[in-house]
């Protein structure tokens, strides 16, 4: 393609996007941060937690109640564990790949909603900022690569915001302007509890305050949307706690209930400096764009008068300055108050960060162009040029780290197209743009180095850094079944999770005591510090109990293989 062609295209979307050059923008940007490596690495951190109540559920066709082991795992909702289970049965098979997709396309259907809903109030460049802002920010970057809960968390939370955002904008009432988002946040609640409910109701509210609306959540349809998100979320629960507490079904619901206020209530691993940190955290979890959220108290949007608002246009104006300031004022209340709990974390603050990326759309489509913004553009741009030629390098140098292959081709053939189209963009003349199209062009740039250096991160990086670890969760999996027959049936006594118990599945049974082990079980693994009283349990004294391999897993922790004889050899 000719360069005067790709300029073009390059200032048509910095200029006068449509909504489908803008979504396939988001979607290109997305691929290239969020899939390169997606499968190459083990699963780490909680990932095994999560994807073993998917393992159970396609080998039982138990799909109501999510465990680990045997063990019934109540601590959290099952509606991830149903995305990676529905993975498993689409790809055929189990895979890392399969286990993080749900948290990756779901990081894609936030990114594509905001570009989608917001362009209500803030335009298509605004949504397309804003969209990029989402996909290109260090909190989102960690968890939409993970199988962890946050980012389906924080699609639900935020995709129902941004919704009810663009429907109460455009005056919409009743129940249009609550289902959709009533059955978000009961996803919501399938997935990690109400914790969302803060975040939503913390910005609408102010919202409304500032539009002076806040009727309408006492009007019926709003009761009627709680009532459907109950409802959403009982079809699961109750069903559930009767098959798990069969004589004492209220005690599942005790235990769920603790299991929400011990997080604002536990203060027993209080530690003064971590919480003392919270906030900075916080702040740093929107890196990069954690300098511009100055702009939102420098450069907010004019605000109206006190009359009585009468016209269309001017009743929009005035409905798009109530979300600018209201949703500011939410986040920061909701904001401070989950930094400020004393069992407070920066990860439950994640599903807020759609928030500063619309109000940064906004600031720059209808905020006051000031000396401060002028100056925050301009040093854009000299930074911009400095990470094109970091993003240029890390691409180049993919072959040096993992080699001349076929993965590494494609990732510099990527890379390479992601950087020319930067390149071009940043070389475009800019005498004539407004401030939202030159934060339009800089952010375009900024998120095509990003996509160059995860494309660099995930072809070349993430394998070479997999191919040198020797401890992992995979490879104490792998030595403990070397010593075992293909197919062996192997028994793990379940006294505390361990993440490699993924990669012994599918062939492994659990159990909690000897009474539990059937007759023909013959393969057992077990901590070390068990095995002497399990080996001299007299219930086994016929199995002629011996270890055959000792493994250490990536915790330190000792674990020993044993064989026995079948009961009745």
């Amino acid at each position: 393609m000719p360069f005067s062609s790709i300029a073009q295209i390059v200032r048509q979307i910095t200029t006068r996007p449509t909504l489908t050059q803008g979504l396939v923008i988001t979607a290109l940007i997305w691929a290239a941060i969020y899939l390169p490596g997606l499968g190459s690495v083990e699963l780490k951190h909680e990932e095994p937690r999560r994807a073993l109540p998917a393992v159970h559920m396609v080998a039982t066709g138990d799909w109501l109640v999510p465990r680990v082991g045997e063990v019934p795992y109540l601590r959290k909702p099952p509606l991830l564990n149903w995305l990676i289970a529905g993975m498993f049965k689409l790809t055929g098979g189990r895979s890392e790949w399969a286990v993080r997709f749900p948290s990756v396309l779901a990081t894609l259907v936030l990114a594509l909603g905001i570009g989608i809903n917001s362009r209500r109030w803030i335009g298509s460049l605004g949504g397309l900022i804003a969209s990029i802002f989402f996909l290109t920010n260090l909190a989102i970057l960690e968890s939409g690569r993970l199988a962890e809960l946050e980012a389906v968390y924080i699609t639900l939370a935020g995709l129902a915001l941004v919704i009810w955002l663009a429907k109460w904008y455009r005056g919409i009432t009743g129940l249009r302007l609550w289902v959709w988002p009533a059955i978000l946040l009961a996803l919501g609640l399938l997935t990690k509890g109400p914790t969302h409910l803060i975040f939503f109701y913390g910005v609408i509210i102010p919202v409304l305050i500032w539009g002076k609306d806040i009727k309408l959540l006492l009007r019926p349809a709003h009761g009627l949307a709680l009532l459907l998100m109950l409802v959403i979320f009982s079809l699961w629960a109750i069903p559930c706690s009767f098959a798990v507490g069969q004589h004492d079904p209220l005690g599942v619901w005790q235990f769920w209930i603790h299991q929400i206020t011990s997080r604002a209530s536990e203060a027993e691993a209080f530690r003064v400096q971590t919480w003392l940190l919270n906030f900075p955290q916080t702040l740093k979890n929107f890196l990069p764009w954690t300098p511009l959220l100055v702009l939102l108290w420098t450069s907010g949007i004019e605000r109206s008068g006190t009359e009585a608002v009468t016209e269309e246009s001017d009743v929009e104006r005035f409905r798009g300055q109530a979300i600018f300031y209201g949703a500011r004022l939410g986040m920061v209340v909701t904001c401070l108050l989950m930094c400020l709990l004393p069992s407070g974390s920066p990860r439950y603050i994640y599903p807020l960060f759609v928030v500063p990326c619309l109000l940064l759309g906004q600031v720059f489509v209808q905020g006051n162009s000031n000396r401060l913004m002028r100056g925050y553009l301009k040093s854009w741009r000299w930074i911009n040029a400095v990470v094109l030629v970091a993003g240029a390098l890390a691409v180049l140098a993919i072959p040096f780290i993992s080699g001349m292959n076929a993965r590494s081709l494609f990732g510099i053939a990527i890379g390479i197209g992601a950087m020319i189209l930067a390149w071009v963009a940043q070389r475009l003349p800019e005498a004539e743009l407004k401030p939202i199209e030159l934060a339009a062009r800089r952010t375009l740039i900024t998120g095509l180095v990003f996509a160059a250096g995860m494309i660099t991160y995930g072809t070349g990086i993430v394998p070479r850094v997999d191919a040198m670890n020797r401890n992992g969760f995979r490879e104490v999996a792998a030595r403990i079944r070397q010593g075992l027959p293909a197919g062996a049936i192997l028994w793990v006594q379940e006294n505390e999770y361990k993440p490699f118990w993924y990669y012994l599945e599918p062939d492994v049974r659990y159990f909690l005591s000897v009474s539990d082990i059937p007759a023909d079980a013959r393969y057992f693994v077990l901590p070390k510090t068990a095995a002497p009283a399990f080996e001299a349990d007299p219930r086994l004294a016929d199995r002629h109990l011996r270890a055959i391999a000792q493994v250490v897993d990536g915790e330190g922790q000792q674990f020993e293989v044993l064989e026995g004889n079948p009961k009745g050899d």
